[in-house]
């Protein structure tokens, strides 16, 4: 724990930054804004998956936050919305929105579940254990006493690119294609090799249909407080209608 409220101390004295225009070669790095995508809704930036159909998230165990492992199989029959999350990125504000878009779904008969998985790999914005991850989004950011929904499941840390990242999101890079052109700066990318397929920034989505299988995958910025992945929910729940997952 002190390790962590050092970190956030240091947070709350370093500004955020982004890189500068290079025009000064000699010159150190100058950095003014928060680093990764500027925080904009771009619905552009989303891509439609063509998953291996020899393998669901349900192939998969993850590890939980007080240290003990799950097999996704658990959310068969769930539409599932998948995020690498970090309590330190601008883009934490987002978990303001799981909540009302959990009850707004189950209210309309929609089984959404979001699974989130801290990840430590961008600009290192998830610097807690998994015992402090709770208390950071309840008290840092989003902060404010925020308690997730009963079907917000915040998983235990892992990486999700590089060649130590957990075979699920290997699973869901090769099942969907990159949303845009160009990843990021590479001094705020804390892992190694550098794919073209990486997971961008924090709070990247990937839509998994009733039957576990990758369908869409999201940029941070594709968001508009839920609206636009929203829509590709209402397309898995008709599908869902038509066609009644099958109980093992």
């Amino acid at each position: 724990m002190k390790n962590f409220l050092a970190f956030l101390a240091f947070l709350l004295i370093v500004p955020c930054f982004k890189a500068d225009n290079g025009k000064n070669k000699a010159a150190p790095r100058v950095f003014t804004e928060h680093p990764g995508p500027k925080l904009v809704d771009e619905t552009t930036r989303w891509s439609k998956c063509q998953a291996d159909q020899n393998l669901t998230i349900y192939d998969f165990e993850v590890e939980t936050l007080d240290g003990k492992f799950t097999n996704l199989e658990k959310y068969k029959g769930q539409i599932v919305l998948l995020i690498n999350v970090a309590t330190f990125c601008a883009f934490t504000q987002q978990y303001l929105d799981f909540n009302p878009m959990l009850e707004r779904n189950r209210a309309n008969g929609v089984p959404l579940t979001i699974l989130a998985f801290p990840c430590n790999q961008f600009h290192l914005q998830e610097p807690a254990e998994n015992h402090e991850i709770l208390n950071g989004v309840m008290h840092v950011r989003p902060g404010d006493g925020w308690k997730p929904h009963s079907n917000l499941h915040i998983h235990g840390k892992l990486e999700v690119n590089g060649a130590n990242a957990h075979p699920l999101f290997d699973f869901l890079r090769d099942s969907c294609p990159q949303t845009v052109p160009v990843l990021g700066i590479k001094e705020s990318m804390f892992y190694n090799p550098i794919s073209v397929s990486d997971i961008t920034w924090n709070f990247e989505k990937f839509l998994i249909d009733a039957n576990g299988v990758p369908r869409f995958r999201f940029h941070p910025t594709n968001w508009s407080h839920g609206k636009e992945v929203q829509k590709f929910i209402d397309q898995l729940a008709a599908e869902q209608k038509k066609e009644p997952v099958k109980k093992a």
